[in-house]
């Protein structure tokens, strides 16, 4: 029998990969196409943005998260923590519900290869996946909170509104415009602790700090903070002193946010 020739084989998976591997040019860099499906029969698509002559920032662009809500599957605080540790483990970030990783180009090749494997294991929850209302995501409890509030004035509800500092951008889940009358803008931002409340808390702060001398810094902010329980101390009062108002729900709780936030609302409004 003939011998396997290992070189071989390798050369012509090169050359396979090599032809299967598809670019495409984006504004800011290029996507790459990698071979293989996802559970739910896509191609991973690698986006690379290179933001200086020696650093890239590899990322999917958010993509995995929406396939996943696409298909009725919402990144609760439990999936979230799930991807960020799963993202860790392979030398990534999960963060804004974006895989990422900011390398220099030594280390680009690696970051590609740690992308795609967020994104395919990413996938998994699609497996059996059922409805859990127990584990509702926060944001939709909000959103409810918000429809169910009975402003003292005519309204309308914006989501996922980004705005600009002097420096960088940043999104707030949820912005209540006043129309018609001189009252004031209430911006809502979801705060999950992670397993670094303050490191959450002190990125709270730098919008607050970012947007300072903008149009944006006369708005009201209110701050619905998960988990309460995980808080600490100091990672607390920073979020509180920051806000015109503060949403603190304990673990298990969460369904209390509906009632809240209209709560909180009518004091901000008041």
């Amino acid at each position: 029998m003939e011998q396997t020739n290992c070189l071989s084989i390798r050369d012509s998976l090169v050359a396979f990969l090599g032809q299967e591997i598809q670019v495409i040019e984006s504004k800011d860099g290029c996507v790459l196409v990698l071979p293989g499906k996802t559970l739910d029969d896509r191609q991973n698509a690698i986006f690379i943005d290179q933001r200086m002559p020696d650093f890239f920032l590899v990322h999917d662009a958010g993509k995995t998260t929406a396939e996943l809500h696409a298909q009725g599957v919402h990144i609760t605080d439990t999936r979230e923590q799930a991807f960020a540790q799963m993202a860790d483990r392979l030398g990534a970030v999960f963060s804004n519900g974006v895989f990422q990783i900011g390398c220099n180009r030594d280390e680009l090749y690696h970051a590609i290869l740690a992308v795609g494997q967020c994104e395919s294991l990413g996938m998994w929850h699609l497996l059996g996946h059922k409805a859990d209302f127990s584990d509702e995501p926060i944001r939709s409890r909000v959103d409810r909170g918000l429809k169910a509030w009975k402003a003292p004035y005519e309204t309308q509800i914006g989501s996922d509104i980004y705005v600009s500092g002097r420096h960088s951008k940043h999104k707030f889940e949820f912005v209540s415009f006043p129309k018609n009358v001189p009252r004031e803008t209430i911006a809502i931002k979801i705060l999950r602790p992670g397993d670094d409340a303050l490191s959450k808390a002190k990125e709270y702060g730098y919008l607050a700090l970012d947007i300072e001398k903008t149009q944006y810094d006369q708005w009201r902010r209110l701050a619905v903070m998960t988990k309460a329980d995980r808080w600490t101390k100091n990672a607390r009062e920073i979020v509180e002193n920051l806000s015109s108002a503060t949403v603190e729900v304990e673990s298990g709780e969460e369904d209390a946010i509906e009632r809240i936030v209209p709560e909180k609302l009518d004091q901000i409004a008041a």
